[in-house]
């Protein structure tokens, strides 16, 4: 979750849930073990936690320009897991190597989403043997009040999404687009602002998800169906659209 969107929910919204399954899924495609993850934009560190958990023998290296002393200490004390190792700049990563890097819904946030890339690119822990995961909003046309609240540059197709991979040393080896099923809403949302004349809501307010238990299960369940369907599509040559997007990359650097 953005360090914007942070509140006190011990719920976490269905989509950053659903989102968490298929991100292990992809990740796992290429590495189940021994993994040195860097999490970049790693905000409250929600992933990168369940990353130590859920792959054995896991360290997970967060940055986020965004930490100050009050948010590490917060994000320690929330864990409690000497396996997540926190930065609030690239440079200040110790370690070796890494073989995962992931960017979840971060490079929307920057100018120049390129220049972030060939940044992580040029450090010495990143090798032939590192893969990224990148994940980012789809569709510029779905640009809408929510995206400028949460400094949103831009949204993505995967047409856009393979240009900034081919501008770096990344190659990308799966793509596709998920949460379909999540269209309609944010298509019905874009034109709703269109004709509104509604304040803008605070930014405290996007973190909150008040659903019940029963019905953030179901919501989560309902949208790792889709994803799997959209799989299911994409095996048979058909790419179904989706409001994300991802890209699973290999680093061509020698």
């Amino acid at each position: 979750m953005d360090l914007l969107e942070i509140t006190d929910n011990k719920i976490k919204h269905p989509w950053e849930l659903a989102r968490k399954v298929i991100v292990n899924q992809l990740i796992s495609s290429v590495q189940k073990e021994n993994i040195n993850i860097l999490d970049v934009g790693s905000g409250d560190a929600y992933l990168a936690d369940n990353f130590t958990r859920e792959f054995p023998n896991t360290q997970a290296h967060c940055v986020d320009t965004g930490y100050t002393t009050e948010n590490v200490d917060q994000i320690e004390h929330n864990f409690q897991n000497t396996k997540l190792h926190l930065y609030n700049s690239l440079d200040k990563v110790t370690i070796n190597a890494v073989n995962v890097v992931t960017l979840l819904d971060v490079i929307e946030h920057v100018p120049d989403d390129v220049a972030l890339l060939n940044a992580i690119l040029e450090k010495s822990y990143i090798n032939k043997n590192s893969f990224f995961l990148i994940t980012v909003p789809a569709y510029q046309s779905l640009f809408s009040r929510h995206d400028e609240l949460l400094l949103h540059y831009r949204r993505y197709n995967l047409q856009l999404l393979h240009k900034t991979a081919a501008a770096t040393n990344l190659k990308v080896l799966d793509s596709g687009y998920f949460f379909a099923t999540l269209l309609i809403p944010r298509i019905l949302q874009v034109l709703t602002e269109k004709f509104s004349s509604k304040q803008d809501k605070e930014l405290g307010n996007l973190g909150t998800w008040k659903g019940s238990p029963f019905t953030t299960s179901l919501i989560k369940n309902v949208l790792l169906m889709d994803y799997r369907i959209s799989r299911l599509f994409k095996f048979l040559g058909i790419k179904l659209p989706g409001l994300s997007c991802y890209m699973l990359c290999t680093c061509n650097k020698v």
